[in-house]
């Protein structure tokens, strides 16, 4: 399947990230797992959200296209605008979508610190999505604020 799963891949990044720095291979015990404060954190992001929300944001996860979410991943970084085939895929989504993955994603320990950075520019990217691609594919759609 080549849709990627955002929510999960975030999480198995967070859990993984410091076992990808041995030299050798260790058998990792499940105690090693729990004690990474990534994943701890991370487990506790999900645990406070409702079983119903998280189904949502995996779906909407699973609506974007992994080409497309490189492409924002990308956006968000450098601080430029998406194609507008991405566009089209972010205002499919919807707003709720883009707003509920933004704001899980920069959540994550990994990602919380430069969250007041990035989460401006992810508005930016849907509000230039309403202004080019909106009109062309027939829908309304608002602009964030």
């Amino acid at each position: 399947m080549e849709k990627a799963i955002l929510i999960m891949f975030l999480v198995a990044t967070s859990m993984a990230y410091q076992t990808l720095a041995q030299e050798e291979e260790i058998s990792p015990s499940p105690q090693q797992f729990v004690d990474v404060p990534a994943a701890v954190y991370d487990h506790e992001l999900l645990s406070h959200m409702t079983t119903q929300r998280v189904r949502f944001l995996q779906d909407c996860s699973d609506k974007l296209s992994s080409k497309c979410g490189i492409e924002m991943t990308e956006g968000l970084v450098n601080d430029k605008a998406v194609s507008e085939e991405c566009c089209k895929d972010i205002l499919k989504i919807g707003r709720e979508c883009h707003e509920g993955l933004m704001n899980l994603v920069f959540s994550t320990y990994e990602l919380k610190d430069i969250a007041n950075e990035i989460l401006p520019r992810s508005k930016r990217i849907w509000n230039q999505c309403v202004q080019t691609t909106a009109a062309r594919i027939g829908v309304p759609f608002t602009f964030e604020t």
